[in-house]
């Protein structure tokens, strides 16, 4: 707006200026002028004409300063079309979601009434607290209840990445549990060098261990894991699904037992009506959410 008064300005001073120039009508016209009268009207008109000019100029900047919103709104419109999709909406503790298991690494009876599905992050110190609630769980359920793991590790935990390949390397040699106790016992000093420390006191092939770390399947093992629970809506971590109903944090262990108490009876159920307790948690889940 203010541009725009300055160029009315400019404009009503160009205007002005051209009449200046005109002058009067003729009329009676004195034979001598004074020296005094010559001057001013000479330094009125050169003002009227740097008065012009800048008239001039501000059209021309009026017209570069339109071009280059136009530009603006031309960049940011391709900005908006390169955005990220939203991150899926977080789950609904009250509805269930099928979680597929795959070829995860599962603690805890096969035939189990109830299964546990953590997402998971090696460096993150809510997880390691959730772990030790974990613990207790097991022995309270017993066969009654199976923990699955799959890896999130977050981008700004920089150890919780090369943790998770060192799990899964370790995995690849039968000791998944093992190193994954490890990792989270000492979740403080996960280096490369601790990761090959304790895969030697696990007795594992350090060679093939370290060639396993840093293998291509290993790793995308794990970002797949991680995609999954995107897709379910796990945002951060620790996340648990328990027989496909989600529950976020590290909660005290009464909370796990109010949703583990429940799926527990509706299983008994189900096998009571002649489902094979190995089924249990495939039916369960089998017309659950694939999304929030």
């Amino acid at each position: 707006m203010r541009l725009v008064r300055l160029l009315a300005t400019a404009a009503l001073i160009s205007g002005v200026a051209s009449c200046a120039k005109k002058g009067p009508a003729p009329g009676p016209v004195s034979p001598v002028q004074s020296p005094a009268a010559s001057s001013t009207t000479s330094d009125a008109d050169a003002v009227l004409a740097a008065l012009a000019e800048l008239g001039h100029r501000l059209a021309e900047t009026e017209d570069n300063f339109y071009q280059v919103t136009e530009e603006l709104r031309r960049l940011e419109t391709r900005l908006d079309e390169r955005k990220e999709p939203a991150r899926p909406a977080r789950p609904d503790p009250a509805r269930v979601y099928k979680v597929e298991l795959g070829d995860a690494h599962a603690r805890g009876n096969a035939k189990a009434l109830v299964t546990i599905v953590q997402w998971s992050d090696y460096q993150c110190p809510y997880c390691k607290r959730a772990e030790s609630t974990l613990v207790t769980l097991r022995a309270t359920y017993g066969k009654n209840l199976r923990i699955v793991m799959k890896h999130n590790p977050l981008t700004f935990h920089n150890q919780a990445m090369p943790a998770a390949l060192a799990a899964e390397a370790a995995g690849q040699q039968g000791k998944f549990w093992k190193m994954h106790d490890k990792l989270f016992n000492n979740s403080k000093n996960l280096t490369e060098a601790n990761f090959i420390k304790w895969a030697r006191q696990l007795a594992l092939n350090t060679k093939q261990f370290k060639r396993d770390m840093r293998s291509d399947k290993i790793r995308a093992r794990v970002q797949d894991m991680q995609a999954q629970g995107t897709t379910l809506g796990v945002r951060g971590t620790p996340a648990f699904f328990i027989n496909g109903r989600f529950l976020s944090g590290a909660q005290p262990a009464t909370a796990f037992e109010v949703v583990i108490n429940e799926e527990l009876e509706k299983a008994k159920a189900l096998v009571a009506r002649g489902l094979p307790k190995d089924q249990v948690y495939t039916a369960t889940v089998a017309d659950g959410l694939t999304k929030p």
